[in-house]
């Protein structure tokens, strides 16, 4: 029996021994992830934590809605199976008639879903990092071989840093064309790296030139055998220096030989997915899903 269960009642160690021993597991599944990127967060929960959702919700117009959270690429159905589509359907279904609107992204292992809902396929893009170096960098694209050299040339180094200075570079360089991102949400996301960074799982790199000015920056998290980029941006010229390409090379050579996997987060915007296949990475699928149970009223603003 799949139950509804508020923020307050959720068993989160139960919550979470079912993500780690789920067949598909995620970081952004785990209760002190969402309890940073949705506080309050409610849950369905079948039989005693068996498979898991996590309901991350809103209110607008004093209507209650789900939503996908920032610095969140993927939730949906968790469990120690490949969830099949009776399983899905039944969780979707059991999601409370309170929320009007559904906006969400579901998981990789959800796709038995896309016959019976009107879903749309998200692009993610994979490197595995278990071969020697040299055999990964034979497989970048032109661009970014070049890019590396060039930023090798102007002697960018590569440094660690704190997750407040990635937090604060972004915010200079690309938050005023990100859309929807506000100053409340700058907040959750370094509450968040607070936590990883505290659990170990938090990797933060820039990339500087000579007169010791940042010109690039980005932020892994380490989990499970996935290190998944979550933030970073040049600015205007470390583009053109290739210090993006030359940082995501140097991570790249940090982790190779190791049984993981270098989870890019996709990306819809053209430019951005040749930035990531250039490295040679695979495109795997997650799952748009939107259910619109507004008034006929408001139905046409969704």
């Amino acid at each position: 029996m799949i139950k509804f269960i508020q923020h307050q009642d959720i068993d989160q160690k139960k919550w979470d021994l079912c993500i780690e021993q789920s067949h598909f597991s995620l970081v952004y599944a785990y209760s002190w992830y969402l309890n940073s990127v949705s506080p309050n967060w409610h849950a369905l929960v079948l039989n005693d934590y068996d498979a898991v959702m996590p309901l991350t919700h809103n209110k607008k117009w004093g209507m209650a809605y789900l939503y996908q959270p920032f610095f969140t690429q993927q939730l949906g159905v968790f469990s120690k199976y490949v969830p099949d589509a009776e399983l899905l359907q039944a969780f979707i279904q059991a999601i409370p008639a309170q929320y009007r609107f559904t906006a969400i992204q579901l998981n990789e292992s959800n796709g038995a879903i896309a016959p019976h809902y009107p879903v749309k396929k998200a692009k993610n893009y994979l490197l595995a990092l278990n071969k020697p170096y040299p055999k990964i960098y034979k497989a970048y694209g032109s661009q970014a071989k070049r890019n590396i050299k060039k930023a090798q040339k102007m002697g960018l180094a590569i440094e660690a840093i704190s997750a407040e200075q990635a937090i604060a570079f972004y915010q200079t360089n690309k938050g005023h064309v990100t859309k929807g991102v506000q100053p409340k949400h700058y907040k959750l996301l370094a509450q968040l790296f607070s936590e990883l960074n505290s659990q170990n799982k938090l990797l933060v790199k820039g990339v500087f030139e000579a007169n010791g000015a940042m010109v690039a920056s980005a932020a892994f998290i380490i989990h499970k055998g996935r290190l998944v980029f979550i933030l970073g941006n040049a600015s205007h010229k470390g583009r053109e220096m290739g210090a993006m390409h030359y940082l995501f090379d140097h991570v790249i050579m940090q982790f190779a030989e190791h049984q993981m996997v270098l989870d890019f987060e996709g990306s819809e915007i053209p430019g951005i997915a040749r930035f990531f296949k250039s490295f040679g990475s695979g495109k795997t699928h997650y799952y748009k899903l939107k259910i619109n149970r507004l008034p006929w009223f408001l139905r046409w603003l969704k």
